[in-house]
């Protein structure tokens, strides 16, 4: 499921990303200016195009089992089916950005770090890759998007009660940042695939 190709279309949208948020972090008054308005961008673009990924990797596993023989078992098939699986990941990470009421109204830097630890503190961790990972197996009720965005607001964090703080420090937070984001991402398909699969393995028994 989790592939080179996977992997090279992720590499591409942050290599985007980063040249988009390079250039806001370069033309904004100040970095707070500047972090408002690349949380947005990052987490609406990533929470989007995890979403899709996610859609790639279920479609992948489709294929894969219909190969099995364990599957040519239309009963077999059809319990597979009703794990309802794509379903379970939209319920456990909320990808949809539109409907957080958080957007509707406008991030707040405080709400969002409350979410944000809140999560670490359910997750036993603060490291983004750690909560996205502890969602798979337990329920947090905090959205993918807000979980980027706090992770974002930690990373620059320094940048906000000094709004004019040096930029060139600050273009490397947020550029760390983004690096860091992508591989957790990646470690977190790893971890998507071995749910989905360990899901599988679940109805031979």
């Amino acid at each position: 499921m989790y592939n080179k190709e996977l992997e090279k279309q992720l590499h591409d949208l942050f290599a985007e990303l980063q040249k988009r948020t390079m250039k806001i972090a370069s033309e904004a008054k100040t970095n707070t200016e500047a972090t408002e308005r690349i949380m947005r961008i990052v987490s609406g673009t990533i929470s989007s195009e995890a979403e899709g990924y996610m859609v790639d990797m279920y479609a992948c596993l489709v294929e894969k089992i219909k190969n099995e023989e364990f599957f040519q078992n239309p009963e077999n098939m059809n319990a597979f089916y009703r794990l309802n699986l794509r379903e379970d990941l939209n319920e456990k990470y909320q990808f949809n950005i539109e409907s957080i009421d958080a957007y509707k109204r406008g991030i707040e830097y405080k709400e969002v770090n409350q979410l944000y630890v809140a999560a670490g503190a359910a997750a036993g961790t603060l490291a983004l890759g750690g909560i996205l990972k502890f969602a798979l197996s337990s329920s947090i009720g905090i959205p993918f998007p807000i979980i980027i965005v706090g992770a974002l607001v930690a990373a620059c964090a320094a940048y906000f009660a000094i709004p004019t703080k040096n930029r060139k420090d600050y273009k490397k937070a947020v550029d760390k940042f983004l690096h860091d984001l992508e591989n957790d991402i990646l470690d977190w398909f790893v971890e998507v695939e071995v749910y989905f699969d360990r899901q599988v393995r679940n109805l031979y028994r």
